[in-house]
């Protein structure tokens, strides 16, 4: 896996195109510096009067309050990343935002293949734990749940986009970057993992699986980040994850209450191992075994794409 990683290092010199590369150590505290900061500059916002002049609004409509107040949260706590990375990008490094691995080519089919991928990995995680008889459907309750809720349902996966991508920018973008070009990839993946997982560690629910299962998410997400190339691929995984785990069905997505609607709402019954607790199902042995056959998966696209450059290699050289 390591001469795998090591041969798609071209995709990390863009980080080298700035004028400084941020050193590892500070590269792991100022991910987790950015983080919180965001956080902490969400909560000093004035947001509970936007949000009464909101639910005053649509007070006939209480599914689409839901989803806004949603929306703006996700926006309020996560945007800042954006800007605060930004600033560090192009302050202190000297090169552009889109070099962490928003390039053009290829940006619309890698989103579409991200939604399609992230889309099959939670069906197959909510299938399986309910062949465990640990989901169960419940029958559609009032104008937040079905197709009274659609509006609002989708209006939510705004909201999700910039959450979740604001993420991989921060860990599958320039954290792996980083830590590949001034240590070795397989690091950069291992560590920018770690740091996702520590990153979480606040949230409700939180566990040793709950731990284990994060990192195997971020190795998973930094393997087909890698696979892939850019990072439109892993931000569409990630949104659409959340957005179907919360909003499809209903369930608790890092330990979260679910808001804006649920289409085919879900209830969760069995020991904590299965059912992921307080955290979700995304905290459970089953989510477990998806993420490791996500890896596999991952493993395997890098495999291949490995063994196709060797072969394009050969045929240029003639060796």
């Amino acid at each position: 896996m390591k001469t795998f990683l090591k041969a798609q290092a071209s995709m990390f010199i863009l980080a080298k195109q700035g004028k400084r590369v941020t050193h590892p150590a500070l590269g792991v505290l100022l991910s987790f510096f950015i983080l919180l900061t965001s956080i902490v500059l969400a909560e000093l916002l004035p947001l509970k009067p936007v949000l009464l002049s909101l639910e005053q609004l649509l007070s006939h409509q209480p599914v689409i309050f839901s989803a806004f107040a949603k929306v703006l949260s996700l926006w309020l706590s996560f945007i800042p990343v954006y800007l605060l990375l930004w600033g560090w990008l192009v302050g202190f490094e000297r090169r552009a935002f889109w070099t962490v691995g928003f390039w053009r080519q290829g940006s619309f089919t890698g989103y579409l293949y991200g939604l399609g991928s992230g889309l099959l990995m939670i069906g197959s995680m909510v299938g399986f734990a309910a062949i465990l008889d640990v989901v169960h459907f419940v029958p559609v309750n009032g104008p937040m749940e079905g197709l009274p809720a659609l509006g609002g349902i989708l209006l939510v996966y705004l909201g999700w986009a910039v959450q979740a991508s604001a993420e991989e920018t921060l860990y599958r973008g320039f954290l792996l970057q980083n830590l590949s070009v001034r240590t070795k990839s397989w690091i950069g993946v291992l560590l920018s993992s770690l740091c996702f997982a520590c990153a979480h560690s606040l949230n409700n629910g939180f566990s040793p699986l709950v731990l284990c299962n994060l990192f195997l998410f971020g190795l998973f997400l930094a393997l087909y980040r890698i696979a892939d190339g850019s990072l439109w691929g892993v931000c569409a995984w990630h949104t659409v994850w959340n957005w179907a785990l919360a909003n499809i069905f209903g369930a608790e997505v890092g330990g979260g209450t679910p808001e804006g609607g649920r289409l085919f709402p879900i209830s969760l019954a069995g020991p904590d191992w299965l059912t992921g607790g307080a955290f979700g199902l995304e905290g459970s042995l089953v989510a477990t075994a998806v993420f490791l056959a996500g890896i596999i998966v991952a493993a395997l696209m890098l495999y291949r794409k490995h063994h196709d450059c060797a072969i394009t290699t050969q045929q240029v050289t003639g060796n």
